[in-house]
């Protein structure tokens, strides 16, 4: 990913703030502009359009997952404990950012933008493969229920996804990590193998 200038980064910050408070259909160049006091061109100077800051929004939670990715990959723990970390960090990010978590779940910025729509797929899926890899890590260590690991990865992704959107919803009302946190637990119980089975 291309270094972002710091006028990008406003421009990026704006462009989140829109999409935060009042969704993201009020998204537009104009907006923006005069989030930040630019003139159109001036954000057009920076950014050929709205879906290249999307995209750029994109890349920055990208490399954001790549480094958590990397650091569970290289992780001695055990596999619970590598999807715990995941789980985690990814209420982390949207919970010290919530406009990233409005963009990253507004399903209607990526409908018509299959090249955004494909950007951020790519993203999903790498963590699905990480999160697979684990899970049958966990299955052969026997500490994961033999359960189809596709399924098991539905669950732990939904589980995410309904708990960022009901916060969304709320306003952000409730602590999203102390929540995340409850929800792993009973995740984790519903997935781990029972102590009297494990290997």
């Amino acid at each position: 990913m291309k270094e972002i200038t710091g006028r990008q980064r406003q421009i990026i910050a704006a462009a989140l703030e829109i999409v935060a408070e009042r969704g993201p259909e009020a998204l537009t160049i104009r907006g923006i502009a005069a989030k930040v006091g630019f003139s159109d061109a001036a954000v057009y100077r920076h950014f050929r359009s709205k879906s290249e800051i999307l995209s750029t929004v994109v890349d920055l939670f990208a490399a954001d997952s790549e480094r958590l990715l990397a650091e569970i990959r290289g992780c001695g723990c055990p596999a619970l404990e590598k999807i715990r970390l995941f789980f985690l960090d990814r209420c982390r990010v949207f919970a010290s950012d919530r406009a990233m978590a409005t963009v990253m779940f507004a399903e209607s910025l990526f409908q018509h933008d299959p090249a955004l729509a494909a950007r951020l797929h790519r993203v999903l899926q790498r963590h699905r493969r990480l999160l697979l890899e684990i899970l049958r890590a966990g299955q052969r260590e026997g500490t994961i229920r033999r359960l189809p690991p596709e399924h098991m990865f539905t669950i732990i992704m939904g589980a995410l996804r309904l708990l960022v959107l009901q916060w969304r919803i709320n306003g952000q009302a409730f602590d999203l990590m102390r929540s995340a946190g409850r929800l792993w637990n009973s995740l984790e119980t519903a997935i781990a193998m029972p102590r009297r089975q494990a290997k």
